[in-house]
């Protein structure tokens, strides 16, 4: 690690050298340039926090592997700027993981070391702790990704200072959306003859704080270059091997440069945004990114459409198998243990969804329970089984038998009923015609018999008025 400091500071770093000869403390990135795009780096960041900025060379086993502008009050990164290829490191040597993960010594003491470290645990003043991310529901979320490049690089990218508080819901969608996309972006554009600039940033500082310390961005951006390189001399990615496990053989290509970019808010579930470079500026209120990015004379909004509609023909060409098995890290695998020198536990590969070394030992015992248990299980499964089969035959069984008998007595019941109903209309029918007949004859001698007297009482009237 390589580390600058603001104005406010650079009394004490010549009180530093006046007193050590250790770490190298610089106003600048000129000594690792080389990771911004015309070795210019992003201009308008430092605008009134410029006392609590501090410049990161970040450099590990030897070798510098990306540049991060810090901000010692928030104990976050502002940005990190890296390159699409640059694996750096021995040729047999495996990305790892350290556990606890890196910090920068310099940071807060100028007379250790200039080389990330994760031995040294009192400090912490001015920069995030592992300590600091124990017990809460927010994990260490990349700015330059463990899985764009391997090797020594993808290790260095384990550092606290390359780290901002994502939840473990951000911290995955971040990586499907725009990290797995970012590196397939990175690959066409190596194998259209460029290499990748890249920088990848919080903003939007909200008023959480891990441990009142580490503060929560709102946002996380990442705008990236392909070109060829201005100048390549002193360039160290430009002779590092290309992973050919990463760079698969049929990659599209699109021969122009270009640029592109991408946002998401973190407290929402939105979608992270495409968008263009100058966008991105526009909204963080900064000048420029990239010390420029050709286009072809070509306007940045079509060279945007165009990368739109690239990025849709990669989506067609990529499934969940090869997003999980080619870019996402995967969970370490075994422990290694480091030498005198480095004095780390390293564990191979990453993942995006953390594990604390308590939530692994939580998941080994039920592990070991389970498969003491698993010969019981597996006979308490297989007698229920048995149990449900015998239980379903015999249903079938009694289904049978109830349709086999119900059919002789339903057609005696139907029968009866049958015959009950007809005998009860032909007793009515036999036993009410006498009744009516006799009503009829009672009603005709009724008549009769009024009529009769009908007569009788007009002859009375009429022998009185004769």
């Amino acid at each position: 690690m390589k580390l600058t400091r603001g104005p406010a500071g650079l009394l004490c770093l010549l009180l530093f050298h006046l007193r050590a000869a250790g770490g190298k403390v610089v106003e600048d990135f000129q000594e690792c340039g080389w990771f911004f795009q015309g070795k210019v780096p992003p201009q308008g960041f430092e605008n009134n926090s410029s006392d609590k900025l501090a410049r990161i060379c970040q450099k590990h086993k030897d070798h510098y592997h990306f540049a991060t502008l810090y901000r010692t009050d928030l104990r976050i990164p502002v940005y990190s700027a890296y390159r699409y290829p640059c694996s750096l490191g021995q040729e047999d040597e495996a990305a790892q993981i350290p556990s606890p993960w890196f910090h920068e010594p310099q940071i807060d003491d100028l007379s250790l070391p200039e080389e990330m470290a994760n031995n040294i645990d009192s400090h912490g003043e001015l920069q995030a702790l592992n300590s600091d991310y124990e017990g809460e529901e927010y994990q260490r979320g990349h700015m330059y990704p463990f899985s764009l490049n391997n090797k020594a690089s993808a290790t260095s990218s384990c550092t606290l200072t390359n780290a901002v508080p994502m939840t473990q819901g951000a911290n995955v969608n971040w990586h499907h959306e725009v990290e797995a996309m970012v590196a397939k972006l990175a690959r066409t554009c190596h194998k259209s003859g460029r290499l990748m600039y890249l920088v990848t940033g919080s903003a939007n500082p909200t008023e959480k704080k891990l441990k009142g310390r580490v503060s929560v961005p709102g946002s996380v951006w990442t705008a990236l270059c392909c070109a060829t390189p201005q100048d390549q001399d002193n360039d160290p990615c430009q002779s590092s091997p290309v992973n050919e496990e990463l760079e698969g053989e049929h990659e599209v290509t699109y021969d122009k440069d270009f640029s592109y970019a991408f946002m998401k808010d973190l407290e929402s579930e939105a979608k992270a945004e495409h968008l263009t470079v100058s966008e991105v500026q526009r909204r963080l209120g900064v000048d420029n990114i990239f010390n420029s990015c050709g286009t072809d004379g070509q306007d940045e909004g079509e060279i945007s459409k165009e990368i739109e509609e690239l990025i849709n023909k990669m989506k067609m060409n990529i499934d969940v198998q090869e997003i999980k098995e080619d870019i996402a890290p995967q969970m370490p695998s075994e422990d290694i243990v480091a030498t005198a020198d480095d004095d780390l536990v390293m564990k191979q590969n990453e993942t995006p969804l953390e594990q604390s070394r308590e939530e692994m030992n939580e998941a080994i015992s039920p592990s070991i329970i389970n498969i003491l248990l698993a010969p019981f299980e597996m006979f308490a499964n297989a007698t229920m089984t048995l149990a449900h089969l015998i239980a379903a035959v015999l249903r079938v069984f009694q289904v049978l038998a109830v349709t086999c008998l119900r059919i002789p007595f339903g057609i005696i019941y139907n029968s009866a009923s049958c015959l009950a109903i007809m005998a009860e209309y032909l007793f009515v029918t036999v036993f009410s015609v006498p009744q009516d007949l006799l009503g009829i004859m009672l009603s005709i001698a009724s008549d009769t018999a009024n009529a009769i007297s009908c007569v009788g009482r007009l002859f009375k009237y009429l022998v009185r008025i004769l």
